[in-house]
């Protein structure tokens, strides 16, 4: 059995850095550790491609020396590594902004300023207007991701269908 993540490459990296300079300059501080997702995610009931979430004390703590910071990360990203490979740059953006958009700096948090938020009515229109080249984005990618995902699983089941026939000669 395999681990279920793995490390980004750099271009993925440099993608994070890039998106978070231009739309999101309040989290330059913010250490983000980004890694791929080797399987398939679902929420209720649509793939995942990307998910943030904001790290607890274990997290943090098991994370320090890889940081670079004392503290360790605040967020971790996983991205569907199917998803990923298949896409173009300007999905891949999508994907790394839309995931940050669930992010929110406290600037009066005594504690940890790095905050995530839920969908809103806001973050919808506000992607609409971003993605007007391109609204339903989302669920082309979805829909190609899932394709691959439902490929991989026949091809598999072909072979452990043709392995349980070889068996019986």
């Amino acid at each position: 059995m395999g681990l279920r993540y793995e490390e980004v490459t750099d271009d993925v990296l440099d993608m994070l850095r890039g998106v978070q300079a231009q739309h999101f300059p309040e989290l330059r501080n913010a250490k983000i550790k980004v890694l791929f997702d080797l399987k398939k995610r679902t929420s209720g009931g649509r793939i995942t491609l990307g998910r943030i979430m904001k790290t607890n004390d274990l997290l943090r703590h098991l994370t320090i020396d890889k940081a670079e910071a004392m503290e360790g990360f605040d967020y971790i990203i996983t991205l569907d590594k199917i998803c990923w490979e298949t896409i173009n740059n300007d999905d891949k953006m999508r994907i790394i902004r839309h995931e940050l958009r669930h992010t929110y700096f406290d600037i009066d948090s005594e504690d940890n300023p790095y905050k995530i938020l839920d969908h809103s009515i806001s973050d919808f229109y506000e992607e609409l207007e971003r993605n007007q080249d391109d609204p339903r984005w989302r669920e082309r990618v979805a829909t190609v991701t899932e394709d691959i995902y439902e490929q991989k699983k026949e091809e598999k089941n072909d072979a452990k269908n043709k392995k349980a026939k070889n068996k019986q000669w």
